[in-house]
């Protein structure tokens, strides 16, 4: 459970986070060591800015969705391949 209880609400890409923070400090700090955690950090972080781009042109509220509606988006999302 995170420290903050808004973390995960304000952060779609907290467990990404925390799997490059883990893997760091399992490798002594080797970024090299974890290049596949940060790419996979910078995927999510892409969707969500996607997402959030998409909905406020659409004029969604909020323009992050709520984490309970995040799974669902994220399923329609490889359905269609069409974010938001």
């Amino acid at each position: 459970m995170p420290k903050n209880p808004d973390a995960e609400k304000n952060n779609p890409c907290l467990k990404e986070q925390d799997l490059v923070h883990k893997c760091l400090n399992q490798n002594n700090y080797d970024n090299s060591q974890c290049e596949l955690y940060f790419t996979n950090y910078k995927n999510c972080k892409d969707f969500w800015y996607r997402v959030q781009r998409d909905r406020r042109a659409q004029g969604k509220y909020p323009y992050l969705p709520e984490v309970a509606d995040r799974e669902h988006i994220k399923q329609q999302y490889m359905k269609t391949k069409v974010s938001g």
